[in-house]
């Protein structure tokens, strides 16, 4: 049986990358063919894995400038098990220096990895952006968002 998982990263407070906590999960109906499974439970801020297997791993985010101007730069995302330092996922962004109103988005990312029952997993950012001003595109939100799908075992 395959299983779908479509949590969205999101930032709290809404538009500030200066998130300490990293982002959060929210799981969003109405996007065909996707859907939250049992193979994990989701909180705010972690999703459990409850049935093992190799998965899929997959994102993709956009951010927006909503200053004036905003920096140059390279933003991560990652998904990372709490149990290792090495993420499981990497989504990079180079955020240009000439980004006007245009979001500047990632391309889709992917990995395989073996996931264990128990195992835990979170988001973060990481980058080299000194000054505030870049934020989680709102307006097309469907493309901000990291997946799973058990491709073997359980």
């Amino acid at each position: 049986t395959r299983s779908t998982h479509h949590p969205s990263p999101l930032f709290s407070p809404p538009g500030s990358l200066a998130v300490p906590s990293g982002p959060g999960w929210r799981y969003e109906e109405g996007i065909n063919g996707v859907f939250l499974s049992g193979d994990v439970q989701m909180t705010d801020r972690e999703l459990q894995v409850t049935v093992g297997g190799l998965y899929l791993l997959y994102g993709q985010f956009a951010l927006t400038c909503t200053a004036p101007t905003c920096p140059p730069g390279t933003i991560t995302l990652q998904l990372r098990r709490t149990s290792s330092p090495r993420p499981l996922l990497t989504v990079p962004l180079a955020l240009p220096d000439d980004a006007g109103a245009n979001p500047a988005r990632s391309g889709l990312a992917q990995a395989v990895g073996q996931l264990q029952p128990g195992d835990v997993l979170s988001l973060a950012l990481e980058g080299d952006v000194a000054e505030d001003g870049w934020q989680l595109a709102q307006d097309e939100r469907e493309g901000n968002f990291v997946g799973l799908l058990r491709i073997a075992g359980g």
